[in-house]
């Protein structure tokens, strides 16, 4: 049942009137239930893995924070125990809580590993017998069914854990409540990844019926709609068409335009697909956090990140950065290098080791090949090149007077981080890393304009009238993002107009998107990019 079927518009307005139809004390029951019943649809076949990732980490938690509270009582009960009694007696509970952390994790991860990666393994296990044994009886792979959005509600279940350990959140002490946490449908497709003292609150107190949040949501959810129909899955059939081909027959400005589309369309897809679902959320009164935040307007390419997937970076950050750069060994690192490397290189060591873990582990998050880790590396090699050439580049600046404020050095800031973005969107794209670095060889090589001139560029899966409606639609998209960006919020101003207006404009956007989203005879549905995630 995809969010842009309607199907799931159906079931979102059913359990909306059962929602607010409900004693306000039962509302979370009715999200818990709905959120099973869709995943069911869904994903019935596999339900038990988020069954088991929701017991697994529901018992760890609660008894991570039974050893607190034993360790808390135990030592108030005996005020005679000395300070090294005291800090040994800490010391035991809290190995004895890395047990049930630990144990939690690798359960969960191990099956986010098997499920993604079990048959990657095994083609490599059989193409190295066959390479260094002449070995031809090659293993079955596995019929793996993925399970849907594993990788989601397994990062948020690991993160919920971590913050019980470090103890930033109480556990929570109903199974059902977290159960509602870990699988809360609207955001189980593609996230975003929520923190539970970020999400409880609104995800069980379920607030008063209010018609702003069902008409704020809407706007949001057609929003979302727009740069799914009318953007990304327009822009699908010429991205599809030029790479995914073998044969690298297309002319360098070609496979430019693909990038360029790809780029549209994985950010009309995935940021489109989080604003439906944040809009869900808000219809039930239910507050998710931002994705993304207008990353074209980026800087850098770090800054993009920053913008970019916010809750996959915010956990990477907290999780796997601070954790690796904030070890023995890295302190020890930065210390030793201080009087050598100065104050701002040496701590820039530890960093990039904590950004190499990072980056690694976000290549391999989006799937199993080469091409992903060569995503990851990508990013992290422009990130550290950027840290180590910021201070000569922020000295040869001052040296010939360039203002780095200024808008026109803004504006190539901002189109050479895109450049590069799309570079990274060739490799992430390509269905091999060799394919991806062959794309880029063409890309920035093979310019003739000789079929510009034939009509090939309308033959590839959109036509004239398609160019000139992504145009208008990427321009309204444009405009919105540089309000945003000034701070305006479009939906308070659009609320704030005068009813004639305000209906005009919502009436107006649900006819574009019924009148031009990409759908019915001609277009086969398109599965959000980042399900498969």
């Amino acid at each position: 049942m995809s969010f842009i079927s309607l199907q799931f518009a159906l079931f979102v307005a059913i359990c909306l009137v059962v929602f607010y139809v409900c004693p306000k004390r039962f509302r979370w029951v009715v999200l818990l239930v709905a959120s099973y019943v869709f995943y069911a649809i869904c994903s019935l076949k596999v339900i038990g893995y988020i069954i088991i990732t929701t017991a697994t980490t529901y018992l760890a938690g609660r008894m991570i924070e039974n050893i607190a509270v034993y360790q808390r009582s135990y030592i108030k009960e005996h005020s005679e125990l000395t300070r090294e009694q005291k800090k040994e007696f800490k010391s035991k509970c809290k190995n004895k809580q890395r047990i049930f952390l630990w144990s939690c994790i690798a359960i969960n991860i191990g099956i986010l590993i098997f499920l993604k990666y079990a048959n990657w393994a095994i083609a490599y296990y059989n193409y190295y017998r066959l390479m260094w044994f002449g070995i031809t009886d090659f293993a079955d792979s596995l019929n793996i069914i993925m399970p849907l959005g594993v990788s989601f509600y397994t990062f948020q279940s690991v993160g919920y854990l971590s913050d019980v350990f470090n103890s930033k959140i109480k556990a929570e002490k109903n199974f059902f409540k977290h159960a509602l946490f870990v699988g809360f449908f609207p955001q189980i497709i593609q996230g975003p990844i929520s923190r539970y003292n970020e999400l409880a609150d609104s995800l069980f107190s379920c607030a008063d019926f209010n018609f702003y949040n069902i008409k704020s949501g809407f706007v949001r959810i057609m929003w979302g709609l727009f740069k799914k129909l009318v953007i990304a899955d327009r822009l699908s059939a010429f991205v599809k068409g030029v790479m995914d081909l073998r044969e690298y027959g297309f002319e360098g400005y070609y496979i430019i335009l693909a990038v360029f589309f790809y780029s549209m369309q994985i950010y009309g897809d995935f940021s489109g697909g989080i604003d439906v679902t944040i809009g869900v959320a808000e219809m039930f009164s239910v507050k998710l956090t931002e994705n993304f935040e207008r990353p074209f307007f980026s800087k850098s390419i770090s800054e993009y990140w920053r913008r970019w997937h916010i809750t996959l970076g915010t956990w990477f950050k907290d999780y796997i950065f601070y954790p690796v750069y904030m070890a023995g060994p890295m302190k020890k690192l930065t210390k030793n290098t201080r009087k050598s490397l100065g104050s701002y290189y040496s701590p820039l060591l530890a960093g990039t080791v904590a950004l190499f873990c990072v980056w690694s582990l976000n290549g391999l998050w989006h799937g199993a090949g080469w091409n992903y880790i060569g995503f990851g590396m990508f990013h992290f090699m422009l990130i550290v090149l950027g840290n180590f050439v910021e201070p000569p580049v922020a000295w040869a600046a001052e040296k010939i007077g360039l203002n780095r404020d200024s808008v026109p050095w803004r504006i190539f800031q901002m189109l050479r981080t895109a450049f590069l973005v799309g570079m990274g969107e060739v490799i992430f794209r390509a269905s091999s890393l060799h394919q991806g670095v062959q794309m880029l060889k063409t890309m920035l090589t093979s310019f003739t304009l000789g079929s510009v001139k034939n009509g090939t560029l309308f033959t590839l899966g959109i036509d004239r009238h398609d160019f000139l409606i992504t145009g208008v639609a990427l321009f309204l998209v444009l405009a919105v993002s540089i309000l945003q960006e000034r701070g305006i919020k479009i939906r308070d101003y659009i609320a704030g107009r005068k009813i004639p207006v305000r209906w005009m404009i919502y009436y107006s956007a649900v006819l574009f998107v019924v009148v031009f989203g990409a759908y019915g005879n001609g277009y086969l549905p398109i599965d959000p990019i980042y399900a498969g995630f």
